[in-house]
């Protein structure tokens, strides 16, 4: 049934002939998804993903949510957040393959580090879009030393980790300096909620960082910015929180006692 839901809600956008071609391409997605998750760790998962263009998106690399269709709504909110906060530099991690970010890069003045934990795109990236302001690192945000910037961006990212390498993103964080984070959450503050639950890291699920066991409250949300994907039903939110938050959704997720996936 639910499948069939899924389905007609694709013929209702596509017409038949689409929604059997994004059916067919999600289904590919899937079986090469469990052969990526048999690979030792994430880095060679994540890196495989890219190479082989995992997510059958035409435009981006890093998949649809990295669309300039999707991307919309945060390339107009994203650069007013930063003004009003102040934010001169800034760690993009994971930054993906910079289809989108380019444009607000451009745009503003700002010192901009994207980290991402597969090394041939970061040196792709480097190579391209490299110059004095903008400037691309080999990081895996787990357990690298992150760099001292105003702001950390983690867009689309922990919905791909189980709860155990959530935990270390958070540590890593509060073990830096950097007073701010952006990320994503599948609902918004006061929205419907969530049941979330663990995955292998280099899988996705949706998450809300509302529900159990990160539980955070609407009130730790310093900006809330709409990041609703035009291919997706789920309402999306890229909120700001501040460094006590981040540590009340380390010292909840620290408590789990539900075992976790390898990772």
């Amino acid at each position: 049934m639910k499948h069939s839901t899924k389905f007609k809600q694709r013929y209702e956008k596509l017409g038949f002939y689409g929604a059997l071609k994004l059916t067919w391409a999600k289904a590919t997605v899937g079986r090469k998804r469990k052969k990526i998750l048999g690979l030792k760790d994430p880095e060679k998962r994540f890196t495989k993903i890219y190479l082989e263009n995992h997510w059958n998106d035409s435009e981006s690399r890093s998949g649809e949510g990295s669309t300039l269709e999707n991307t919309q709504n945060v390339r107009n909110e994203l650069p007013k957040v930063l003004k009003k906060y102040n934010i001169k530099s800034m760690l993009d991690a994971p930054c993906g393959d910079f289809n989108w970010m380019k444009l607000i890069t451009q745009g503003i003045s700002i010192k901009y580090i994207g980290g991402d934990i597969v090394k041939p795109m970061i040196e792709k990236n480097q190579a391209k879009h490299g110059d004095n302001s903008i400037s691309f690192a080999h990081l895996d945000i787990t357990k690298d030393l992150l760099p001292e910037v105003d702001l950390m961006f983690c867009r689309d990212c922990l919905f791909h980790l189980s709860y155990q390498d959530i935990a270390f993103v958070l540590e890593n964080f509060l073990n830096s300096k950097i007073p701010y984070l952006i990320t994503t959450s599948h609902a918004a503050p006061n929205g419907p909620r969530i049941e979330n639950s663990n995955i292998i890291t280099g899988d996705m699920r949706l998450l809300d960082l509302f529900s159990k066991p990160f539980s955070l409250t609407s009130d730790c949300v310093l900006e809330n910015i709409s990041d609703h994907m035009v291919s997706l039903s789920a309402k999306r939110s890229l909120i700001l929180i501040n460094r006590a938050a981040v540590q009340k959704m380390f010292e909840n997720l620290k408590v789990l006692q539900s075992p976790n996936p390898r990772n």
